[in-house]
C-alpha cells in the first residue's frame, strides 16, 4: 500500500516539475517625454523565448457598433483570432478595412449577425463605417497572445508567463516609434518584473465631425 502510495506521489511531482510555471508577471507604464501617462497603448510581447510554447486558440473578440461609435476604439487581439462586428444600433452600418494588413468589407447590415472576420497577419487595421464618416476605430494585431491595454494613467499589467527572457514592445496610435523600435528584453521568472516606456507622441488627429443625429 505504502509503495503504491509512493508510486503515484512519485508521478504527481514529476508531472509538476514537467508542466512550465506561470506566475510570471511584468508591470510597468507608458509615458510620454514629459512624464504624462498614455492611456490605451498596447504592451506586447513580440516573440516567444526558446522553449516556450503559446496557450493555444480559438480567439475570438468584439467590436461593437453602439451610439453610431466603434466601441472599443481600439482592440488588441493576438493573430489568429476572429472579430465579430455587431450592430446594436437600430440603423445601418457598413463596416470595412482597406489596410494592408486586413482588407475586408461587411456590406449593409443592421438586424442580421455579420460574418465574423479572421485576422491571420500582425499588424495595424483601421476599421471604418462606409456611412458614418466619423466611426473609426483601429484593430493592433499582435504576434503572441500576451498583450494588454494601458490604463489611464498609463500602467499595464502582464501575467501568466512562463519564465523566460521576453522582447517586450509598445505600440499607440500617436506614437512616433515603431513598435520594433521600443523593444525591451524583460527577464521573467517567480518574481514581478518593472518595465517603463517613454514615447514621443504626435499631436491627435481630429477626427471627422459627428453626425450622430442622422442615420441610414
Amino acid at each position: 500500500m505504502v509503495g503504491r502510495f509512493l508510486f503515484f506521489f512519485l508521478q504527481c511531482l514529476a508531472l509538476c516539475v514537467a508542466l512550465p510555471s506561470f506566475a510570471g508577471e511584468i508591470t510597468g507604464q507608458v509615458l510620454r517625454k514629459d512624464g504624462a501617462g498614455i492611456a490605451q497603448a498596447v504592451v506586447f510581447v513580440q516573440a516567444l523565448p526558446v522553449g516556450v510554447a503559446a496557450p493555444t486558440g480559438p480567439w475570438k473578440a468584439e467590436m461593437d457598433q453602439m451610439q453610431r461609435e466603434f466601441t472599443p476604439s481600439v482592440l488588441p487581439i493576438a493573430v489568429g483570432t476572429e472579430v465579430r462586428f455587431p450592430n446594436r444600433d437600430q440603423i445601418h452600418h457598413h463596416v470595412y478595412s482597406f489596410s494592408r494588413t486586413k482588407s475586408f468589407e461587411l456590406p449593409l447590415y443592421k438586424d442580421e449577425e455579420a460574418a465574423p472576420v479572421l485576422f491571420d497577419k500582425s499588424g495595424i487595421v483601421k476599421i471604418g463605417c462606409n456611412i458614418h464618416d466619423w466611426m473609426t476605430a483601429t484593430i493592433f494585431v499582435v504576434p503572441t497572445p500576451y498583450f494588454v491595454l494601458s490604463d489611464e494613467a498609463g500602467r499595464f499589467h502582464l501575467k501568466d508567463l512562463p519564465a523566460g527572457n521576453y522582447p517586450l514592445a509598445v505600440w499607440h496610435e500617436s506614437s512616433l516609434a515603431k513598435p520594433e523600435d521600443t523593444v525591451q528584453t524583460v527577464q521573467v521568472g517567480t518574481q514581478t518584473s518593472e518595465v517603463s516606456f517613454a514615447l514621443e507622441t504626435a499631436p491627435p488627429r481630429p477626427r471627422p465631425g459627428s453626425r450622430k443625429g442622422g442615420g441610414y
